[in-house]
């Protein structure tokens, strides 16, 4: 299993272990690791740094290109009036 060192960030607990201090070393999964990675609360030892920060969960957007305007659906004007109440 992967090594995790814990840092100065972390709480009481991380990943469901109890917090000794700044150092530890844990072993976990990487799905057990994943959160505590994201907050900044673990570094992987096993791994190069580039690896220890996990993706991002959705994926980014590009930018439509300028003489081009967003698509409208059709029924968002419907929706927008039937929403107010007033005939």
């Amino acid at each position: 299993m992967p090594r995790y060192a814990i840092t100065e960030k972390a709480g009481r607990f991380v990943a469901a272990h109890r917090n000794t201090g700044v150092g530890m070393v844990v072993e976990l999964t990487a799905k057990q690791a994943e959160h505590e990675l994201r907050l900044g609360s673990l570094v992987a030892l096993d791994t190069s740094p580039e690896h220890s920060i996990p993706p991002p969960a959705m994926p980014v957007e590009t930018a439509a290109p300028e003489g081009e305007p967003p698509p409208i659906a059709a029924t968002s004007d419907a929706a927008r009036k039937g929403r107010r109440g007033k005939p």
